[in-house]
C-alpha cells in the first residue's frame, strides 16, 4: 500500500472525518480490511489512521507482554487504550472519538496527510507551519532524508542477508 496526498477536511459535528474515495481506493479490502485503526501520531497533536489488516498485521510480530521492560510495557497499555477501530459508513466517514479528538487537541478543521503506509490527522494551522518551515530548506532536508534512507536501507538488507544464529 502506497500513499500520498494532502486533504484539508472538516470534522462535522458529530465528529465524523470524511476518508476520500482516493484514499479508500487504494485500500484492497481483503488484504487491508475496509476500517481503520486510529492511534496517537508520532508528532504531539496528531492522530494516526493505519488501514486495519495492515496494523494488525505491524503488530503481530512484537515481542509478547511478558517480555517488556516495564516502561516499554506502560507504552503498549498508553498505546492500545488510546487507540480504537474506526469503522467507515456506507458514504466513507469515520467516526472519531472524542476523547481522542481532545486528547490531540484536534477542532473541526483539519489536514489529512497521506504518509506511505499511514494517514495522520493534523489541525490546519499546525500543518500550514509545517509546510511553511520545510519549504525553505526543502532541498538540504530532502537530502539528508535520503542519505538517511540508503544507510537504513543498506543496514536492513545486511540484516535479512545475513545467516540467523
Amino acid at each position: 500500500m502506497f500513499l500520498a496526498g494532502t486533504h484539508e477536511l472538516t470534522i462535522d459535528s458529530k465528529n465524523r472525518l470524511s476518508i476520500s474515495f482516493a484514499i479508500r481506493r487504494k485500500l484492497d479490502g481483503e488484504r487491508d480490511g475496509h476500517a481503520f485503526y486510529v492511534v496517537p501520531g508520532r508528532r504531539r497533536a496528531t492522530l494516526a489512521l493505519y488501514a486495519e489488516k495492515y496494523y494488525e498485521r505491524l503488530r503481530a510480530d512484537l515481542p509478547a507482554d511478558d517480555s517488556l521492560s516495564d516502561d516499554a510495557y506502560a507504552y503498549r497499555q498508553f498505546e492500545y487504550s488510546q487507540s480504537a477501530l474506526l469503522d467507515p459508513d456506507s458514504q466513507g466517514r469515520v467516526l472519531i472519538p472524542e476523547r481522542l479528538l481532545k486528547r490531540a487537541g484536534l477542532g473541526k478543521d483539519v489536514v489529512l496527510i497521506a504518509v506511505r503506509d499511514h494517514l495522520e490527522l493534523w489541525r490546519r494551522e499546525d500543518f500550514e507551519a509545517f509546510e511553511g518551515t520545510m519549504w525553505p530548506e526543502y532541498p538540504e532536508q530532502r537530502a539528508k532524508a535520503v542519505q538517511e534512507m540508503k544507510v537504513l536501507g543498506r543496514e536492513q538488507d545486511r540484516e535479512e542477508k545475513s545467516p540467523a544464529a
